[in-house]
């Protein structure tokens, strides 16, 4: 077991040692180096946004190397042989968007579906072979406005007949009869050529037209020829089909109907084929039902004329009959099939009449597009094979486009060339893929595409929001809603699994990564929000749900890695350890400024959630796991313990300073280290909900810390003083004095100076969170650092005294010596005083008030005030009792200058008797203003005015002859020049600094020894009242006083010239007998005597065993206006204890002054208020020995003076009790 003694042997040698071989003043540097070091990572993690590249980063061209899986040869080959077809039998007339020729179309399929010749023709032939597809024309009626009104209530009952105008291939011409015009194909014909024969058709041909008379004769006639038609037509072998003509409903009183019905015509030519449509005002409820019903019993051409002709007749109904009604007609539009483009027409027609004398007006809305049904059986609305083969097309184009382009993927806007737009287009018409089916399948190919390429997000966010603008309720098939489902899962899928990868696909420093991670979230949030995908996907969780799940998850896999690559196995040392946590912690650092300055306003703009938030909660959590586990190894069940437990445990000096000699330095500058990495991640918390943050460890970090400060700050503590003992111990006063400037301090303060700030330095960069604690840790500093101060003065103090003064050269470099000395020493007083300052001890206090006890900061604040005002003092004490020995030096011939001043002859000068005190003190004293500093030599000369002032005090108190008061005029005047020289510039003592109680002293004596005996007990009275008043100021917080308290009250009549005096109580008198009581009773005397020499002394009745005694007894005086206005005149209080056996006692005494009693003239109290009406007073007891009266001392001196000996004994038999 090694001793005590051992021990610090031991230490001591270690010590020396390491301050041998090392540097043993970089331990405080040391820490400052490791905090500038934090400093430079914590300003490169905050300016990284300088480093932005634009280019995605490699990691992010990795997760498009697995190709996704094609169709099989086979389909590949039938998807081709479809797109053959399509173009084979292209519908509609082309527009300039799209490319007319079909031999363009076919070499751009040939190159996009990079086929050979060979391949190409063979699938050509056959597309040949396959049969031609059946031609639909829909047409939808929408709307008519400004028709013109045929009723009598000014509207119409409008209904519109449509059809298809049959291709003319036998010569049928319609020619208007001589009966009533009346066209029929039975009736003759008049043309030239079949030709004429169309045309004339066409141009007769301005309106179907139905009977609708109400008369049972025009009905009668109607079914006759109708039913002769039926019989006719019967031998006919080729039948018209009923869809050549049919009727909307009737909307009935309106000139702007609204339909709204749709209609399918089958086109036999799309080259010589008509749409046709009939506007009609219903008259007869017969007319559109019974018209329609008759359309099915026609049969062939002949049979269709026939019907025409029936029309035609039930126009002539008009004047056959005046009460007879038909349908009136509103207007025609005809449109021709080759007209009609391939895109369909969504147009407003003006209504046309039947000849050029027609007069119609109005327009009709009508929306009519080419289609085409393969003759496979199925039926028309099925096109779920044309959905699937019109997105594996988009595909294979997109794919082609994409080898077209020149530049980068990203930078593609998703157009395709006029040959793919015009393939698609007619694929699209031709299987009747509806506008909701055409987004969806662009929407299934394109977001296919983001897992194969890097495409720009806001590619697919515009076709997204053509989905979202297509889409209607219910608007697609079981089948179709299931494939955009699973398009939706696995683009989905594919983002989520790029933002799994966060930072290393989309990292912060990189501007393009933040657009397209920003582009990201919003075509996600953009179909979270769709009510497609809602439809699709109604059992998805919300996608905040999901991204949150995924963050989580996603951010302790990436921790984890990044962590296992820090502290990857090898050969490990604690240092080690701390080093890797440190690593992880700064890592940590900068992935919290990244998520605050980049990922979470990106998160929170455009998913409405915080990144940042769910991110740091899973770190804090596992991080601190690791570091609390590397605390753990290398200071043990310490870093559990509560911080302010430490400072309660003194271990000796030696023990800190010991095991850092030993080798541990390295391993406190790592917990340094770890402790600043720590405190600033945590300042990221407040970027937490205010709900999670108090539940982060990272909160509560430093309370793993607690142990390492404790020993940071002692050996800090103990590295300073020995650095103090060094210090001075190498101060080379000898270099100093022989340097050629004028030096005023050494290089040990300059070092010591330095200890506090880097003491201060380190306790800025520590900034430890908790209040109570951190203000513990400040006072154990100011207290360590406040016994380094008085060290340094006491140390330097020592090196002086060892100094031998033989010469008077030796004088002169003592007095230099003496100079850095106390120079040096307030150096450090004043660091150290500045060092709560540079603590922030205020702050910190002010603050610490809003969450604990005011009393009990106030405490704090008291104890840490008080610390360094002590330590100041002893410091300034400690430069005076140095500069003293200068001043003693010389204090032979202060004294001597200065008796020449109070004992100089009246003859001689003024000026001539303090000239020697001024001469000496210019050659002895101001010659020193060269070595001291400000402060030291205003020391200085406070030590010599005070010789000074004591000298001069002596020679005035012990002159054994009287002087004369001219000689103490002339003395006062000596005393104001001395004050006038101090306070010189070359001096420039404050005048406040040199009126001292030593000089008000001098000056009261000089102006006591100059009055009479009279004017001198006068004033002694005029004292006793101001000490009376002092000491009521004094106990004024307190009930009670030394002496206790005496009431009464005071009056004076001035007509009556009476003085009344009420003593009314004491209270809280001095027991004087030995059972804890008095017998108290009052004197009353008025002073001085010689004013009042007819006035007898007068006293109250004893009150028995009493300390609190009641009197309430008046006394009555009579006196003179004259008597009671006389300046010096008093009321004398005594107190006394009654005694039968000895002597009475005194108890105390108060004084009033007369000339302010109430009733004095010129008072403002009126004269006739009776006694007990006035207000009471209160006097504070005093005793005559309580302070020294100089005025007793020099009445005292006169001997000779009958009075003043009365009055001594007077006060000095009082002074006595």
């Amino acid at each position: 077991m090694i001793t005590l003694p051992q021990q610090e042997s031991k230490f001591s040698a270690a010590l020396s040692k390491r301050f041998e071989n090392e540097a043993v003043y970089s331990f405080l540097e040391n820490f400052e180096a490791v905090a500038q070091k934090h400093e430079r990572r914590r300003q490169k993690i905050k300016k990284n946004e300088d480093i932005q590249n634009e280019k995605l980063p490699t990691e992010y061209t990795n997760i498009f190397t697995v190709k996704p899986q094609k169709i099989s040869p086979k389909e590949y080959e039938l998807l081709y042989i479809e797109t053959l077809y399509t173009i084979k039998h292209k519908i509609g007339s082309t527009t300039s968007k799209y490319i007319q020729g079909e031999n363009d179309l076919y070499a751009y399929a040939q190159e996009a579906f990079e086929l050979s010749n060979e391949d190409h023709h063979r699938l050509f032939d056959k597309a040949n072979e396959e049969k031609p597809p059946i031609l639909i024309l829909n047409v939808e009626i929408i709307e008519a406005k400004d028709l013109e009104a045929k009723d009598a209530n000014g509207f119409s009952d409008p209904y519109c007949m449509l059809g298809i105008v049959p291709e003319i291939r036998h010569s049928i011409i319609l020619q208007q009869p001589n009966s009533g015009g009346v066209s029929s194909d039975e009736e003759g014909a008049n043309a030239n050529s079949v030709h004429d024969n169309k045309l004339g058709f066409m141009k007769r041909l301005k309106s179907f037209r139905k009977s609708t008379t109400r008369r049972s004769q025009g009905r009668e006639k109607t079914n006759s020829t109708i039913s002769s038609s039926s019989q006719s037509s019967a031998s006919l072998k080729d039948k018209l089909p009923a869809k050549y003509i049919q009727a909307t409903d009737v909307k009935t009183a309106t000139l702007n109907p609204i339909w709204m019905e749709k209609f399918r015509f089958r086109i036999e030519s799309e080259k010589t084929e008509t749409f046709h449509l009939d506007i009609w005002d219903h008259d007869d409820e017969f007319s559109v039902f019974e018209a329609a019903t008759k359309l099915n019993q026609v049969q062939g051409f002949k049979g269709l004329n026939r019907y025409f002709k029936q029309i035609a007749q039930s126009a002539r109904t008009n004047y056959l009959t005046e009460g007879s009604h038909v349908d009136d007609f509103l207007g025609s539009v005809n449109l021709k099939i080759s007209e009609i483009p391939s895109t369909g027409i969504d147009k407003w027609f003006s209504l046309e009449g039947r000849n050029e004398s027609s007069k119609v007006r109005g327009q009709i809305h009508i929306r009519a597009n080419l289609t085409t049904r393969e003759d496979r059986g199925i039926s028309e609305e099925d096109n779920w094979t044309d959905i699937k083969e019109h997105v594996e097309l988009l595909e294979i184009f997109i794919d082609h486009e994409l080898k077209l382009f020149k530049g980068e993927t990203t930078q593609w806007a998703g157009e395709l060339s006029r040959g793919a737009e015009t393939i698609l287009h007619q694929h699209a018409i031709q299987g009747g893929i509806t506008d909701i089916q055409h987004s969806m399948c662009r929407w299934i190919a394109y977001s296919q595409k983001y897992s194969e390429h890097i495409l720009t997000y806001k590619l697919l966010l515009s076709i997204t929001e053509q989905l979202e603008q297509t889409w209607k309720s219910k608007s697609l098939s079981r089948d179709e809603s299931d494939m955009l489902r699973e398009a939706f899962t696995v683009f989905i899928n594919d983002c989520f699994k790029q933002l799994s990868r966060i930072r290393d696909l989309f990292p912060a420093v990189n501007k393009t990564s933040m657009e397209r991670l920003e582009q990201l979230l919003t075509i996600l949030a953009k179909l979270h929000g769709m009510e497609v995908f809602r439809y699709c996907c109604p059992f998805q969780n919300s996608l905040q749900y999901e991204l949150t799940s995924m963050i989580k998850t996603s951010t302790i896999e990436w921790f984890d890695r990044v962590a296992t690559q820090i502290t990857k196995p090898r050969l490990r040392s604690d240092e080690d350890t701390l080093r890797n946590a440190i690593e992880l912690v700064y890592l940590m650092v900068g992935d919290a400024h990244s998520s605050i300055k980049y990922y979470n306003p990106i998160f929170e703009s455009t998913v409405k959630m915080s990144f940042y938030n769910i991110t740091f909660k899973k770190i804090d959590e596992k991080l601190m796991d690791i570091v609390i586990k590397a605390l753990e190894e290398e200071l043990g069940d310490q870093i559990h313990q509560c911080p302010s437990k430490f400072l309660e445990v003194k271990e000796p000096d030696s023990v800190d300073v010991l095991a850092f000699a030993s080798g541990a330095e390295q391993i406190s500058l790592c917990l340094f280290e770890l402790y600043l990495s720590l405190h600033e991640l945590s300042k990221y918390k407040i970027y937490v909900n205010e709900t999670d943050r108090a539940n982060l460890k990272i909160s509560q970090y430093h309370g793993y810390f607690g142990a390492a400060v404790k020993k940071w700050l002692s050996v800090a503590r103990n590295k300073i003083l020995h650095r103090i003992e060094r210090s001075v111990e190498n101060d080379k006063y000898e270099t100093v004095l022989t340097a050629t400037s004028n030096v005023k301090f050494t290089a040990s303060s300059l070092d010591v100076s330095n200890c506090f700030s880097q003491i201060a330095q380190f306790w800025r960069r520590l900034a430890w969170p908790d209040m109570i604690s951190s203000i513990t840790y400040l006072i154990k500093i100011t207290e360590d650092m406040a016994n380094a101060a008085r060290l340094y003065a006491t140390l330097v103090e020592a090196k002086l005294n060892t100094r031998k003064i033989c010469e008077a050269n030796d004088v002169a470099c003592f007095t230099q010596e003496v100079s850095l000395a106390v120079n040096d020493i307030e150096r450090i007083r004043e660091s150290f005083k500045t060092l709560p300052i540079e603590l922030s001890y205020d702050k910190l206090l002010v603050a610490a008030e809003k969450f604990h006890p005011i009393a009990v900061v106030g405490e704090y604040r008291k104890k840490i005030e008080t610390t360094v005002a002590c330590c100041s003092q002893d410091i300034i004490e400690r430069i005076y009792q140095i500069l003293s020995k200068l001043v003693t030096m010389m204090e032979v011939e202060l004294k001597q200058y200065t008796f020449h001043i109070t004992e100089a002859p009246e003859l001689v000068s003024l000026q001539d008797t303090i000239h020697p005190l001024i001469t000496f003190i210019d050659v002895r004293i101001l010659s020193s203003k060269d070595f001291l500093i400000r402060q030291n030599f205003t020391r200085l000369l406070e030590l010599v005015w005070a010789i000074v002032m004591d000298q001069l005090i002596s020679e005035i108190e012990q002159t054994l002859k009287p002087r004369t008061n001219s000689s103490y005029a002339r003395l006062m005047k000596a005393l104001d020049s001395l004050v006038d020289y101090f306070h010189a510039d070359e001096q420039n003592l404050a005048k406040e600094v040199l009126k001292t109680e030593k000089y008000k002293l001098l000056r009261k004596l000089i102006k006591y020894y100059s009055m009479d005996t009279y004017s001198l007990i006068k004033l002694y009275y005029q004292e006793k009242l101001q000490e009376q008043e002092r000491s009521s100021i004094i106990n004024q917080s307190s009930t009670s006083s030394d002496l206790g308290k005496l009431y009464g009250r005071a009056y004076y009549h001035l007509k009556e010239e009476t003085l009344y005096i009420e003593i009314i109580s004491c209270k809280n008198l001095k027991p004087c007998d030995s059972n804890g009581l008095s017998d108290p009773y009052v004197e009353i005397q008025l002073c001085p005597k010689f004013l009042y020499p007819h006035i007898e002394k007068r006293q109250t009745s004893i009150v028995k065993k009493s300390l609190n005694p009641s009197f309430n007894e008046k006394f009555e005086f009579r006196l003179t206006e004259k008597e009671c206005t006389v300046s010096g005149g008093f009321i004398h209080l005594i107190v006394m204890d009654h005694d039968l056996m000895w002597s009475n006692d005194f108890e105390g005494e108060a004084f009033l002054e007369i000339s302010k009693l109430p009733g004095i003239p010129n008072d403002s109290i009126n004269d006739s208020r009776l006694l007990d009406e006035l207000k009471k007073f209160e006097l504070t007891l005093t005793h005559p020995k309580a302070i020294r009266s100089r005025i007793v001392d020099i009445l005292e001196a006169r001997a000779s003076d009958r009075a003043a000996m009365e009055f001594v004994r007077q006060r000095r038999e009082a002074e006595s009790q």
